[in-house]
């Protein structure tokens, strides 16, 4: 019986192992190209390389406005995860704390609505809101920061709220009890005792939200015409044409977009996977 589960095991990791090559081989093929020269990578794109140069990626970090692009993804993609994270940690106390119990369940049953609801569905008529924003509000947001900081915010908030929501349930109402008793009301409660105690939960969401953000395409390339306001993952697409194709610059570019993700899911993988498990065992 041993013996079938060590070939069983094997044969799993095996195909695991697979699985994982045939994954990470395209981002590999595209990282060594990244610093090959353009006739190398016509000539021998699958060979190893012969004449290494970094020359794409100065090229394409000042002459092609990759720096521009960068700095764009970054300030949308924080700023949008910030206000996810704190919006859905208030919303998530409102359900698991205040005494609403059938409002409290119709916001949940909304909020598990809209995770079902595919977001292509929401294209045409989020375009038109983004368009009439002035008309209805006062000021324009299209083509600025906010027609992408906004939505993605909205988009967040329902897979955010349930993971927040699940961690919070889990922790004991003595310690605001406690809270009460040294005079402390709710905004009190929330930001002194409730919120410090949520750090696990919020880091995973935040960082879930940034990853999101960060190689969202769809929307940007809606939302945004200036050249100026471009985000990587859009501003990357713009290095092939139906002319020309600067393929050195193209891999560079992507590499400029995959690798700080990767990093940061290599180094904070621990805290995402804990964060996504911890309110799932109570007591």
């Amino acid at each position: 019986m041993s013996s079938n589960n060590r070939v069983g095991g094997l044969l799993i990791h095996g195909i695991l192992i697979l699985y994982v090559l045939l994954t990470l081989y395209p981002l590999w093929w595209a990282f060594q190209n990244s610093f090959k020269r353009h006739v190398d990578i016509i000539t021998s794109p699958f060979a190893l390389i012969q004449g290494f140069t970094i020359g794409n990626y100065i090229d394409a970090w000042h002459s092609s406005k990759v720096s521009v692009f960068f700095f764009n993804s970054l300030l949308v993609s924080m700023a949008a995860s910030f206000f996810t994270v704190l919006l859905s940690a208030m919303t998530a106390y409102a359900l698991t704390r205040l005494p609403f119990r059938r409002m409290n369940a119709v916001i949940s049953a909304g909020l598990l609505l809209a995770i079902m609801v595919p977001g292509a569905t929401l294209l045409v008529p989020l375009y038109t809101f983004i368009r009439n924003f002035q008309e209805i509000f006062g000021f324009p947001i299209y083509d600025t920061y906010l027609s992408l900081i906004l939505p993605y915010i909205t988009f967040g908030l329902s897979m955010s709220v349930v993971i927040i929501r699940a961690f919070m349930a889990s922790l004991p109402k003595e310690l605001e009890e406690a809270g009460v008793m040294d005079g402390l009301q709710v905004y009190g409660l929330f930001f002194r005792v409730i919120l410090p105690l949520c750090i696990p939960a919020l880091v995973t969401v935040f960082i879930i939200s940034y990853l999101g953000n960060w190689n969202e395409f769809i929307m940007a390339n809606l939302l945004l015409s200036k050249e100026s306001l471009r985000t990587l993952a859009v501003g990357t697409a713009a290095f092939k044409d139906t002319l020309n194709t600067n393929y050195g610059g193209l891999y560079a570019a992507t590499m400029y977009s995959v690798i700080p993700v990767v990093v940061l899911y290599v180094f904070l993988q621990d805290q995402i996977i804990s964060g996504l498990t911890s309110g799932s065992v109570k007591g």
